[in-house]
């Protein structure tokens, strides 16, 4: 699969302002952290798509949920085979959860990304 390669939700072009396309592992990488970035009900055309942010936000949140979540919103995509890890750091002061998370395509290919849910 190819997609427009995306910075901060922007479309990036090339220095002949061509897009720049991407595809492989960073395609994938790419989608998933659109797809973790969506809160669930957003999209009307596909109202499954996303994860519940209601889990990341507030006080005495559940590492275990917000674990599942993420892990549910990644296999959302057929392409990803398994989720090995997920970890979060947390931002007290910006109430924004970093998250990283390892992956393995059904290819074999390991996806590794950051994501940042939360109020910013």
């Amino acid at each position: 699969m190819q997609s427009f390669k995306l910075i901060d939700g922007d479309i990036v072009f090339d220095d002949s302002s061509d897009l720049v396309m991407i595809e492989g592992p960073e395609e994938l990488g790419q989608c998933s952290e659109i797809g973790l970035g969506t809160n669930a009900g957003e999209w009307f055309l596909n109202p499954d798509m996303g994860i519940d942010f209601s889990l990341f936000l507030g006080k005495n949140l559940n590492q275990e949920q917000m674990r599942d979540e993420i892990t549910r919103g990644l296999l959302q995509d057929d392409r990803i085979a398994s989720v090995e890890e997920v970890t979060f750091n947390p931002n007290g002061t910006t109430r924004v959860q970093e998250i990283t998370f390892r992956a393995t395509a059904v290819t074999g290919e390991v996806i590794q990304r950051e994501v940042n849910i939360g109020a910013d």
